[in-house]
């Protein structure tokens, strides 16, 4: 089969690879779409993974064979990969800390046994059946292949605990960010402000939703002094792990506020204790995600309340492309649109 592995800083293959072996507890899945990530591209960037299945984890695809260990899933059974529930016998989850459970992160990195030895930027896949979810009917493979960032932006919302008609603020509006506007709407934000210096990005924004879409500079301020009511926001994340991305979402919170660090990427945040103690702000992050937010964001994205298909590019990836989107993303380049690779093609 062909797959596209990362051999190096800037530097992918397209090779024939041996089929995935099946193993005791796991699945082969054929991947139908995969989502390109920003954490994609930092890995190309710097030529390292945390786990070889990272390269392209945000998959969808049809189950070709299932374990005979295995039980409730099928041959021809629409999934995603995402987050299993916690092991129960990690030390975390012996300490009653089953929301950090270590095997979970492994699985969601893909640095478990059953991973394959790439990732789903692949005709086809090993994952240990645990961390694979249904795809619920009402939601095609482009959308499904937008459930993982969905998981991650519901899991930031929860984090910070919008309340009903807080000024919300999110910083990055990229596929995160997109999505992480509309879920706080959907948690009750009164008001939404996306701030992004990419026009294509704040127009799409404010298509899904968002109050207003900012480029970073005084007009926000004025946005915030409008809206805030001369406070500021109640809650900002920061989607985009920017060089000054943090300070900003910071900046724009009231006394007492909440900022989000959401985005994952090497960045050169500088916050000092006075960005912090001046708003007596709290100071919260969002790292991955739980079963619990795959399943929230799944039942948002099949009763249509969550909007995904705005997001994505209409024009599919193929593995033989991807190395040229990854340099164009890398070269500073910005899809205005969510890119998927489609294996098939």
């Amino acid at each position: 089969m062909r797959a596209v592995l990362l051999t190096g800083e800037q530097q992918t293959s397209l090779v024939e690879l041996d089929e995935p072996t099946l193993l005791s507890g796991a699945l082969i899945v054929e991947v139908l779409r995969c989502g390109i990530g920003g954490s994609d591209v930092e890995s190309f960037l710097t030529g390292r993974l945390p786990a070889p299945a990272w390269f392209g984890h945000e998959w969808t695809g049809r189950v070709v064979a299932v374990a005979d260990d295995v039980a409730g899933h099928f041959e021809g059974e629409r999934v995603l990969g995402a987050a299993p529930p916690p092991c129960g016998g990690c030390r975390p989850c012996r300490s009653g800390l089953g929301s950090h459970c270590a095997v979970v992160l492994d699985m969601i990195i893909g640095a478990d046994p059953l991973a394959s030895n790439h990732g789903a930027f692949a005709e086809r896949i090993r994952v240990d059946a645990r961390r694979v979810h249904r795809v619920p009917e009402g939601i095609d493979e482009d959308g499904a292949a937008l459930a993982e960032p969905a998981a991650v932006a519901t899991h930031a919302v929860a984090r910070a605990d919008v309340a009903m008609g807080d000024i919300v603020v999110v910083v990055g509006a990229g596929t995160i960010g997109l999505l992480v506007a509309e879920i706080a709407r959907l948690s009750g934000a009164g008001a939404v402000l996306a701030v992004d210096p990419h026009e294509g990005r704040r127009e799409l924004a404010c298509d899904l939703g968002a109050d207003a879409a900012l480029a970073p500079g005084a007009d926000v301020a004025r946005w915030l002094a409008d809206k805030g009511h001369g406070l500021g926001a109640d809650v900002a994340f920061d989607c985009a792990a920017g060089a000054t991305s943090l300070v900003t979402a910071s900046a724009s919170i009231r006394r007492g506020g909440t900022v989000v660090a959401v985005g994952v990427r090497q960045s050169k945040n500088v916050m000092t204790a006075p960005d912090i103690l001046e708003r007596e702000a709290d100071l919260r992050a969002a790292l991955g995600y739980q079963v619990a937010d795959v399943r929230r964001a799944l039942d948002l994205m099949a009763d249509d309340r969550l909007k995904v298909g705005p997001i994505i590019d209409p024009e599919p990836v193929p593995l033989s492309g991807l190395d040229g989107v990854l340099r164009a993303l890398a070269a500073g380049g910005r899809d205005r649109q969510k890119r998927l690779v489609q294996p098939a093609l």
